[in-house]
């Protein structure tokens, strides 16, 4: 039985952000993300990128620049369905989230599951990256996982975190790699 990888995602959560946030497309990275984000570069300067994939939210699109330029044939596209929001409200979370209405919770998913079918779903083959947010992610591997929606809030990634994603033949999708920031020394790791 052969088994063969079709198609790799690579997710990437921005580099830290600064606290002060110009409406609408959020905060650019403190100096501590950048270097967050040059040394994911580093760490991702050797993987053969087919496509570079970013929110257009300042911190994520700073962060997909840095590593587009390890990669100077690849032109980053920008996506609105991979901006931060809050796809659910899970139990225990009420608090942390009254400001936001079922309809936003339902606006989240929607623009999320499209982005899931995107980049997930279609057959394409080769290696994409996906520079994302914490919320983003954490509900893009939900997806892959099949795991009730709301569990997205049970798991968290770092700045500059990476999460991998394989299609294969036979097995189809599996999650080989979580918030794995091997390529940050731990005073660097931040959440914010």
């Amino acid at each position: 039985m052969d088994i063969q990888l079709l198609h790799t995602v690579w997710l990437l959560r921005h580099g830290q952000e600064a606290l002060e946030r110009p409406k609408p497309l959020g905060g650019y990275l403190t100096e501590l993300g950048r270097q967050q984000a040059e040394l994911t570069a580093d760490r991702m300067a050797d993987y053969p990128l087919t496509r570079i994939i970013a929110s257009t939210l300042h911190r994520a699109a700073q962060t997909a620049q840095i590593v587009a330029a390890r990669h100077p044939h690849i032109e980053i596209e920008y996506s609105e369905d991979l901006w931060e929001c809050v796809p659910s409200l899970p139990a225990g979370q009420e608090a942390f989230f009254t400001d936001l209405s079922p309809a936003k919770f339902a606006q989240c998913r929607q623009k999320l599951d499209r982005a899931f079918d995107r980049y997930f779903q279609e057959d394409e083959r080769g290696t994409t990256l996906l520079v994302a947010h914490g919320n983003v992610i954490r509900y893009l591997i939900c997806r892959v996982l099949d795991m009730p929606l709301d569990a997205w809030a049970r798991f968290d990634c770092l700045n500059c975190s990476l999460a991998r994603v394989d299609r294969k033949t036979l097995l189809g999708q599996q999650l080989t790699g979580f918030n794995d920031v091997g390529h940050l020394p731990s005073e660097m790791w931040t959440y914010v």
